[in-house]
């Protein structure tokens, strides 16, 4: 079916599910899922968790992104303590389940507008549930495992340098509107809440 298959595993590594990526960009839907069954819930399950535990625990933080292989790639360069949604968004269910971990995240998605949207909504879901919410900041129109391909130290830098959610979206704001009234309605609507 042109598809690579990543078997989906629980906390506890047991394989519950699996998750399809197209090879092709033509082939839609990108990522094709198991269907949601008593085991497996798609808008609950982390890729990575099994094996990101331990270091999630040890670090003290959680790098969040978005696809399979952005984490296959980041585990790759180093980064252990990162997972990943199953070709969903990430949900209150997936933040409580690193709450448990690690009160900290980081949140490096695609840098597209696509992906600073879901970061903003997985931002705001976060720092509701209490937890201490970073954006990384990836270079315009690179995924994370576009970013480790070209330079692994590259991806250790721009996770470094994340920078708290509140003022990472104040700064995209910023680079965006010049007029001042404007640029205040912008926070008041997008920042503030």
């Amino acid at each position: 079916r042109d598809r690579i298959i990543f078997p989906l595993a629980d906390s506890n590594g047991s394989i519950i599910a699996f998750s399809g990526r197209a090879l092709a960009k033509e082939n839609e839907p990108k990522y094709l899922n198991s269907p949601d069954t008593i085991l497996f819930t798609k808008s609950e399950i982390l890729y990575g968790l099994d094996k990101a535990k331990d270091q999630i625990r040890k670090k003290d933080y959680a790098v969040l992104v978005e696809g399979q292989t952005d984490l296959v790639l980041s585990h790759q360069s180093g980064i252990g303590n990162s997972v990943a949604s199953s070709g969903t968004a990430f949900t209150s269910a997936h933040l409580e389940r690193l709450k448990r971990l690690s009160s900290r995240i980081i949140i490096a998605f695609d840098g597209d507008s696509a992906g600073e949207k879901a970061a903003e909504k997985a931002s705001t879901l976060g720092i509701s549930l209490g937890l201490e919410v970073k954006v990384a900041n990836l270079p315009e129109g690179l995924d994370p495992a576009e970013v480790i391909k070209k330079n692994p130290q590259g991806w250790r830098d721009i996770l470094r340098e994340s920078l708290p959610a509140v003022e990472f979206f104040f700064n995209k704001i910023a680079e965006r509107e010049k007029d001042p009234r404007r640029l205040g309605k912008q926070v008041e609507k997008r920042t503030l809440p």
